[in-house]
């Protein structure tokens, strides 16, 4: 039993060493980034390469592919940390999964926005967590919460929210968050619910040496990467595609006020990708411009909580296409109603 217990410490620090780094750098990462758009001169680990695209010259067919790699470009470093996680969660978690996420109750819930929040991606890198959440037991609400959570109540963009764009814009963000994050993941749990999973706990070897978990984490790794990003590139070309025939300089001028207004760009916010951040900026900008409160809050709430790509993945991931889209219609009836509501206060 002594060598037993050894080998569970040793595990449990191999698993400290493993996700502090991780998450140093993702701090970094997101608080640097911050201070940098607020014109602080530091400059985060992982930033864009020096890459130059001349979207003005390019050929129109050229333009798809253009998008796909200044988009990869701009979230290269929190993917890699996202499955680097992703990997960890299966490597080293599944105790945890199995006695927090593993049902689809609303204390599990809690815990999988809870498991979220320091998770600060985008939707397309917090997608990366979600294989390592399954794989491990998570039940299905607690898995959509955690996945909406990181990107909808990252601590930081809302900061930035605050800090930039008006009060009433920035409390629409918060708010809408949390009803994205906690509401709309649950509703969508409800409607296709699921047994608690059942799941083989790991074997602890009394002879597992430290190689062999970091080996086992690293394959983890490399096997969410085979699944996910095939699959995330597929959506980015997608993407591509859509802002080369719509560029959102033209779909911005329609982002006037009104009703219409509103559903689309709850509409364009669910189905677009945008690097965290981003929707702040976006829309900070189009509000000078004169865009209304409603369009601007339907934008801030479906930019970041989900987007095309993402629930592509999440499709394939949970086995269910309907759970996707059911996520993606949910999130983009609560743009509208957020937005509507703002435009009337």
């Amino acid at each position: 039993m002594s060598i037993l217990r050894l080998q569970i410490h040793r595990r449990t620090c191999v698993a400290v060493v493993v996700f502090v780094p991780l998450f140093a750098l993702l701090f970094q990462y997101r608080i640097l980034g911050l201070l940098n758009k607020l014109g602080a001169h530091v400059t985060p680990i992982g930033t864009k390469f020096p890459i130059v695209l001349d979207f003005q010259r390019a050929p129109r067919l050229l333009l798809p592919f253009y998008h796909t790699l200044d988009y990869i470009n701009s979230i290269w470093f929190s993917t890699l940390l996202g499955l680097f996680i992703g990997g960890a969660v299966i490597a080293f978690l599944q105790g945890f999964v199995r006695r927090r996420l593993n049902g689809n109750g609303l204390s599990q819930h809690i815990a999988g926005v809870l498991f979220g929040l320091p998770n600060m991606f985008c939707t397309c890198c917090a997608v990366n967590i979600i294989p390592g959440l399954r794989r491990t037991g998570a039940g299905l609400g607690p898995t959509l919460a955690c996945f909406v959570t990181a990107p909808a109540l990252n601590i930081v963009v809302i900061i930035l929210a605050f800090e930039l764009l008006p009060v009433k814009l920035a409390l629409a963000r918060l708010l809408l968050g949390v009803l994205a994050a906690v509401g709309a993941t649950y509703f969508v749990a409800m409607l296709y619910p699921e047994r608690p999973r059942e799941v083989t706990p790991p074997e602890i070897q009394a002879d597992e040496s430290i190689g062999s978990m970091l080996r086992g984490w690293l394959g983890h790794t490399w096997g969410i990467a085979r699944t996910v990003v095939p699959a995330l590139l597929v959506g980015f070309l997608i993407i591509g595609l859509f802002k080369t025939l719509f560029p959102p300089e033209t779909i911005a001028r329609h982002f006037g006020g009104g009703f219409l207004s509103t559903v689309l760009a709850s509409a364009v916010g669910t189905v677009l990708m945008v690097p965290s951040f981003t929707e702040v900026l976006w829309v900070g900008e189009m509000t000078k411009h004169g865009m209304e409160p409603g369009p601007a809050v339907a934008l801030l709430i479906t930019l970041p909580a989900v987007s095309f790509p993402s629930l592509w993945v999440l499709g394939r991931v949970v086995k269910s296409r309907k759970v996707a889209v059911s996520l993606g219609i949910f999130v983009l009836i609560l743009g509208v109603i957020g937005g509507v509501i703002s435009s009337m206060i």
